[in-house]
């Protein structure tokens, strides 16, 4: 099935529609939705699917996707749905704002601009029904220790099933897109 999405300029104005290998192929701006699940004290993060396409294996976002070209920003609720199998519920999610994020690899340009939320959650990692195809596993890993990373404070962190990380172990997003991260975690912190 072609997946159309929406093509944006650079200052976020629509301009049309096209299929995701050509927005890929030729670096056009486009959206995605990116919720980070948090409690009081922690930060939920996936570690993609050895069978992924893209960055397989690596961890990133709790639950993230491409908006499609018929779709909201509020209909990426859908990729937390689907990949994380709970229902949301809408009073405990944070619209955070669009952040720019480019990533340029040899075979695609990934130009989005992300909508970022972030869901108060009062799940454990194991209280997850996962989309085997998307997500191998979900960790929680300290907030403080997470915008550390995010930061380039420390090398790595440990979460708290005792698995470690680097940044390297992480989908290659930007430095500010990491920064602006860390900085709305912050939020939850304070």
């Amino acid at each position: 099935m072609v997946e159309l999405l929406k093509v944006f300029d650079e200052d976020y104005k629509y301009v049309c529609d096209e299929t995701r290998d050509i927005i890929h192929k030729k670096g056009l701006w486009h959206e995605t939705f990116h919720c980070w699940l948090v409690d009081e004290a922690n930060v939920f993060i996936q570690k993609r699917s050895a069978t992924k396409n893209d960055f397989p294996s690596l961890y990133d976002i709790t639950a993230a996707g491409h908006l499609l070209a018929d779709e909201n920003v509020m209909d990426g609720i859908r990729e937390v749905e689907e990949e994380l199998g709970i229902q949301v519920d809408l009073s405990k999610l944070k619209r955070m704002g669009a952040v720019r994020d480019v990533i340029r690899l040899p075979e695609f340009i990934d130009k989005e601009f992300a909508n970022v939320f972030l869901y108060q959650s009062t799940f454990a990692p194991t209280d997850f029904t996962l989309q085997q195809e998307e997500v191998d596993s979900i960790h929680a890993v300290s907030i403080g220790d997470l915008q550390a990373l995010f930061r380039g404070q420390v090398e790595n962190i440990v979460c708290l099933d005792g698995k470690q990380m680097s940044l390297n172990d992480f989908v290659p997003h930007e430095t500010e897109y990491f920064n602006a991260i860390a900085d709305m975690l912050k939020t939850i912190t304070s």
